[in-house]
């Protein structure tokens, strides 16, 4: 099994927060309609479940019920690997019986993070391997509260330089989208920036990329990764790049 990627990173990996990267969603490939992979992460440690088809063609079942984390790439996402598992029980029309729950192992299964938010699946089944590029699989938009209030922690740094500094403020956050375009409005104080891009939903994330400007003269370029809503906030990474100035960092806002 191909390890090329997360081996790459894991030199790097040493500073990196274990957070950095989350992977909770339903993932698949958009060409392979019918199987999939459901992904849920705990800090360091994932259950993965793959509802695929076997020899026969009818539905199996395979679960890593604690996959662990072992590298991170440059960004911070994270690479698994675990024991893969099918498992029997007793039929759900009866009452439960634990003496007839038989788990067996059955391989192995490796993620590893890939360019544009997708995934590398790799396992072995019961002597045959599967190697899979999965993105997230989206069923809707998110309801978007049209007003935040927020809290930004950025890193600066001037262009081609490393970071000298940290900006820490708090401000309303106004978000509207519509049509696959979003506009985010930043009120800082007696500052305004803002923030007009496209939108892309992948999963439970989405991504916004465009232009900025803000009321002292700055403006350049912005990309939003890891945009998440909930029913009580958002969160996001936000990254800008401007003739004299570079940011990047996270920023979460509750909603009023």
């Amino acid at each position: 099994m191909s390890l090329k990627h997360a081996i790459a990173a894991l030199a790097a990996a040493t500073s990196l927060s274990a957070a950095a990267g989350e992977y909770t969603d339903l993932w698949w490939n958009p060409q392979e309609s019918g199987w999939g992979a459901n992904i849920v992460q705990q800090g360091e440690t994932a259950f993965v479940t793959l509802f695929v088809y076997g020899p026969d063609g009818k539905p199996t079942w395979y679960v890593v019920p604690a996959a662990q984390v072992f590298a991170y790439d440059n960004a911070g996402r994270p690479a698994f690997r675990g024991t893969l598992y099918r498992s029997q029980g007793p039929w759900q029309g009866g009452p439960f019986d634990a003496s007839k729950v038989q788990v067996q192992p059955a391989g192995n299964m490796v993620i590893e993070p890939a360019p544009g938010g997708s995934i590398l699946l790799e396992y072995q089944a019961d002597g045959v391997t599967v190697s899979k590029s999965l993105v997230r699989q989206t069923f809707d938009a998110p309801y978007l509260g049209t007003t935040y209030h927020g809290s930004f922690r950025l890193r600066q740094a001037t262009p081609g330089q490393a970071p000298w500094g940290t900006r820490d403020y708090t401000g309303d956050v106004m978000v509207h989208v519509d049509a696959g375009q979003a506009f985010l409005r930043v009120d800082e104080g007696t500052g305004r920036c803002e923030y007009r891009g496209s939108y892309a939903q992948s999963g439970k994330f989405a991504r916004i990329a465009g232009e900025y400007e803000c009321s002292d003269g700055t403006h350049g370029t912005f990309e939003v990764t890891d945009f998440e809503v909930t029913r009580h906030g958002i969160t996001g990474y936000l990254r800008t790049w401007s003739p004299t100035l570079n940011q990047y960092g996270r920023f979460g806002a509750a909603r009023f």
